[in-house]
C-alpha cells in the first residue's frame, strides 16, 4: 500500500508487534504445493519482505502446512514476476506491497490470486478503476464525503480500508471461503483495518461472502471465478480472491487474528488451491 502514513511504534505498540503470533487454523490443502507470496516494505523502514506478518505467513504455509515458499519483492521486474507467477500453484499478495511497486504485473496469469492489499482491488480489477480509494476510510455517507471519528475526519469512497474493526459478517455461509461459519464474526483480536468495497463499483463477475457489520453494502471477502466478467468486461484468465486481512506491515494482523480469522485465511487457502482439481 502507498497510501498510508507511517505507523509511530509506541512501547505499547512494539509490545503487539513482537508478540508469539496466534496458531493458525489447519484446514488447509495437502502440503507440497508451490506458494508465490509478493511481498515488499510499504513504509521503507526495514528489508523488504521481513515484516513479522510476511514472515509468519511464510512460516505458516511452510512449517504448518508443509507448502514450498518462494517470496519475491514487489519491485521485481515485470517478465520475472510473470514468469515467476505462472511456475506455482497459488499466489498471495499480502499488505506489505506498495500498490504502485506490483501495479498490473500479475494481471495475466492464470495461477490463482489470494489479494490482501487494498488498493490493488482496482489493478485487479475486482472493481472501477475510476472509482475512489480510501485510506482509512468508510463507506459512510457515499463517495467524496467525510465521517468524523475519534482521530478526526476519515475519508469516504468507494473502496479502501476501515480501521478499528473486529468483525465481518458472513453474507454466504454456504461457500467454501465462509469455512463453515456464518453470522456476524469476530476475525481480529483488537481492533484493526479491514479491506473493504462498496457493491456499486464491482465487476459484475464478483461473488460475495462476507461483509462490514455496519456498513451491509462494503464487500469484505469476495472473488472472481476463472472466466467471470472483471470490471471492464473481459473474461478473468484465473480465480481471483479479495480478502479482508489488512496486515499492516510492523504491527500486523496475522498474527492477532482470532481462531475464526485464521479459519477464514486457510479456508480461503485451501479453495484456492483446491479449485478445479476436483479434491
Amino acid at each position: 500500500m502507498n497510501r498510508k502514513h507511517a505507523l509511530t511504534l509506541s512501547a505499547v505498540g512494539l509490545s503487539i508487534a513482537l508478540a508469539a503470533p496466534a496458531a493458525f487454523g489447519q484446514q488447509a490443502a495437502p502440503g507440497n504445493m508451490n506458494i508465490l507470496i509478493i511481498c515488499g516494505d510499504e513504509n521503507g523502514t526495514y528489508t523488504k519482505c521481513t515484516s513479522l506478518d510476511d514472515r509468519s505467513l511464510e512460516l505458516h504455509l511452510r512449517l504448518d502446512l508443509g507448502h514450498h515458499v518462494t517470496m519475491m519483492t514487489d519491485d521485481t521486474g515485470e517478465a520475472e514476476m510473470q514468469a515467476a507467477a505462472d511456475a506455482v500453484d497459488l499466489i498471495i499478495v499480502p499488505e506489505s506491497v506498495g500498490s504502485t511497486a506490483v501495479t498490473t504485473k500479475l494481471t495475466a496469469t492464470s495461477t490463482p490470486i489470494i489479494n490482501m492489499e487494498a488498493f490493488l482491488q482496482d489493478e485487479f480489477q475486482f472493481v472501477d478503476p475510476d472509482s475512489q480509494s480510501v485510506d482509512p476510510g468508510s463507506p459512510e455517507g457515499g463517495a467524496g464525503g467525510t465521517v468524523e471519528d475519534p482521530t478526526g475526519e476519515v475519508d469516504v469512497g468507494h473502496f479502501g480500508s476501515i480501521p478499528d474493526e473486529t468483525d465481518i459478517v458472513i453474507v454466504d455461509p454456504s461457500h467454501p471461503l465462509a469455512a463453515g461459519l456464518s453470522g456476524r464474526i469476530t476475525v481480529y483480536t483488537i481492533p484493526a483495518e479491514i479491506n473493504w468495497a462498496v457493491s456499486e463499483v464491482l465487476a459484475t463477475g464478483v461473488q460475495t461472502v462476507a461483509a462490514l457489520p455496519d456498513y451491509p453494502e462494503a464487500q469484505s471477502i469476495y472473488f472472481i471465478l476463472p472466466g467471470d466478467a472483471l470490471f471492464d468486461g473481459s473474461p478473468s484468465p484465473n480465480l481471483r480472491i479479495s480478502l479482508f486481512t489488512e496486515n499492516n506491515n510492523d504491527l500486523g494482523t496475522y498474527h492477532r487474528m482470532t481462531e475464526d480469522g485464521h479459519r477464514l485465511f486457510d479456508a480461503a487457502l485451501n479453495w484456492a488451491l483446491t479449485y478445479g482439481s476436483g479434491m
